[in-house]
């Protein structure tokens, strides 16, 4: 299907296909779809009377989506319709005879259309029509009164539009301008054959790598000019720069990811700009996707995408934090060699969860200062002696009782 093209200001005419030719929208778009296709998804149960949630097997159509896409494939394609195409995703989900969920696709969203007028969801893809449960509609940007999401790439039009004309430019100026580094300046009007000869002089003393740096003589009262770049050159690479940020802001993605000249002011490590970007660029979008989703789990069952895959931490750094998990009782060893991906301990050893000895409970502690404790016997003294079986203890003078 042909994509809607609008010209922008600059006079470039800018669409999805047009727009991921600029590299800053094609690595921003690049980065949240990878960042979340890459993350693992589980699916969990609410256990009202016990406050919490127990991890349930996940659904096959969530493990293979289709027989022709894994579920990385699968996510990435939802992210670009999300980012790129038109501000929408729409799942097609395939059911059995009994109603359930076997496979589910990613359709273009541009064949969609959406009944704006029908009370409940209707969505239309040529002469076929899909209610709510048989197609799943996930809106990027939204505003009132409408049902369809916002294309991040049509409301940005200008800004992308100035990208690919800064960029075009820079590609004329490279393949059909004439730039030099200096001029040489004669003060007659030599022959040409003069200034045929004076030019091959200069090149064959000073063109090359061999030749940088060679000490040049000029005879006849000819110098050497050196030209510099023009304010309108320097403006350009400027422009090419700002746009770069631009696009950057557009998708919240961290400039420095996308230009290593900008400096990140977030935290003082990898590991801390890392969060940057997971708590303001990919966490608002995985809790679109886990909000949708989960409207087609059994009631009760919800999705998660697993953030922390991004988040961990060094060798050192991970196994310190596991040691304070297990010695305070907040996680059993089984939990932590499930997050490195080992097995569980043989005869479920590993599900008891521990906590020191010293540890007592809030509210406990007079409790234990008031019990008085023996008095300890002084040195040499011999411990009472216990009656032996069947014989009755003595008095104090040592007579039986």
């Amino acid at each position: 299907m042909e994509r809607p093209t609008r010209a922008s200001g600059s006079g470039v005419e800018v669409n999805p296909e047009r727009a991921r030719t600029l590299v800053a929208v094609w690595s921003c778009q690049s980065l949240i779809a990878d960042g979340v296709a890459s993350l693992p998804l589980d699916v969990f149960r609410k256990v009202k009377s016990r406050g919490k949630r127990e991890e349930v097997d996940t659904p096959g159509w969530l493990s293979t989506p289709n027989p022709f896409e894994t579920p990385y494939t699968f996510w990435h394609k939802v992210m670009v319709s999300l980012l790129g195409e038109d501000g929408n995703a729409f799942l097609r989900t395939v059911r059995d005879s009994s109603g359930q969920i076997i496979s589910v696709y990613a359709v273009d969203p541009l064949m969609v259309e959406v009944d704006e007028d029908s009370p409940v969801p209707l969505y239309r893809v040529g002469d076929e029509e899909f209610d709510r449960r048989e197609m799943l509609h996930i809106p990027a940007f939204t505003v009132p009164g409408q049902r369809r999401g916002l294309s991040v790439i049509d409301h940005a039009r200008e800004a992308i539009g100035l990208g690919l004309a800064a960029e075009e430019y820079g590609a004329r100026f490279f393949s059909q301008g004439t730039t030099m580094s200096g001029v040489v300046e004669h003060p007659g009007n030599p022959k040409p054959g003069e200034v045929a000869v004076l030019a091959r002089m200069l090149k064959k003393s000073h063109a090359g790598i061999k030749n940088s740096h060679a000490v040049g003589i000029l005879t006849g009262g000819a110098t050497w000019k050196s030209i510099s770049i023009t304010p309108e050159q320097a403006q350009f690479l400027e422009t090419r720069r700002f746009q770069k940020l631009e696009i950057a802001s557009l998708y919240r993605v961290p400039p420095h990811l996308l230009d290593p000249t900008v400096q990140s002011s977030w935290g003082s490590g990898v590991e801390e700009q890392n969060k940057f970007f997971v708590d303001y660029t990919l966490v608002p979008w995985l809790t679109r996707l886990e909000q949708a989703i989960s409207m087609l789990l059994p009631n009760g069952q919800y999705v998660k995408f697993n953030v922390d895959a991004r988040l961990r931490a060094k060798t050192a750094e991970r196994f310190q934090a596991y040691v304070q998990a297990v010695n305070n009782g907040i996680m059993s060893l089984d939990e932590v060699r499930a997050l490195e991906d080992m097995e569980a301990i043989p005869g479920g050893k590993g599900k008891v969860f521990v906590r020191p000895l010293n540890l007592t409970p809030v509210g406990m502690e007079k409790v234990k200062a008031a019990t008085p404790s023996p008095a300890p016997r002084p040195a040499g003294e011999p411990d009472e002696e216990k009656p032996e079986a069947g014989k009755p203890a003595a008095d104090d003078k040592g007579e039986e009782k």
